[in-house]
């Protein structure tokens, strides 16, 4: 399950997710590489709206497949 403290690194080459974050207004790559962080600094730096809602759609996405 994923969370707020999940590093983004983890999740990033799972199927679906990078076009789940860039449908959502959210660059995975942001967090990345020599920039690693977890998907709540993320979604701040992303101004996402509603983070919960996002990591939400996220695990339902990750169950589904």
């Amino acid at each position: 399950m994923i969370t707020k403290e999940t590093p983004v690194e983890e999740f990033i080459d799972k199927p679906g997710v990078v076009a789940y974050c860039v449908k959502n207004g959210v660059s995975p790559y942001s967090c990345s590489g020599d920039f690693p962080c977890d998907l709540g600094t993320l979604l701040k730096l992303g101004k996402v709206s509603d983070p919960e809602a996002f990591i939400k759609g996220l695990n339902d996405l990750l169950a589904a497949n």
